[in-house]
């Protein structure tokens, strides 16, 4: 199980990468059309803005997985280690019930949008939307396995 989560972080890492490599090389050829040619494309603000989507959704799936997320942890270190796994459980639960809510939301909203076209690159507006929900399976995915990790006493001590 645990390689089948880190396989899917790295495609994750992957999509969010490729996406801010994309977008740079599109801003910069934005900027370069815009100044040198004088004739800025239509499509690459849109395209960047649509990159952005997933770089941000699958990025913070990721850092799900790899516990880079925000969380404070002076609260935590300061009670008991019992406690402090408590802490742990529930904030592993909240991110759960927002990854839920980011597929039941994003799925609506996205076959909602499927039909209607971005104007400027001629694709669904639901494409854009696409990572919220496939974001939230993972993110629900991730929090739920490291719920698990974090009940047993000897797997958190090996994590931290």
């Amino acid at each position: 199980m645990r390689q089948l989560l880190n396989r899917l972080s790295q495609i994750s890492l992957f999509i969010s990468g490729s996406c801010i490599v994309l977008m740079t090389i599109i801003i910069s050829y934005q900027v370069v059309a815009r100044y040198v040619f004088n004739a800025s494309p239509a499509w690459s603000e849109r395209l960047s803005l649509l990159l952005l989507g997933y770089l941000v959704f699958f990025g913070a799936a990721t850092g799900v997985h790899e516990r880079f997320h925000i969380r404070i942890d002076a609260l935590r270190n300061a009670v008991p280690a019992p406690v402090g796994r408590a802490f742990d459980k529930i904030a592993n639960i909240a991110v759960a019930v927002a990854g839920i809510v980011l597929i039941i939301a994003g799925a609506r909203l996205t076959t909602t949008l499927w039909a209607f076209d971005i104007p400027s690159l001629g694709l669904p507006r639901g494409l854009a939307l696409l990572p919220i929900p496939i974001a939230g399976g993972l993110i629900t995915l991730f929090a739920a396995a490291q719920l698990f990790e974090t009940s047993d006493p000897e797997i958190q001590e090996g994590i931290n």
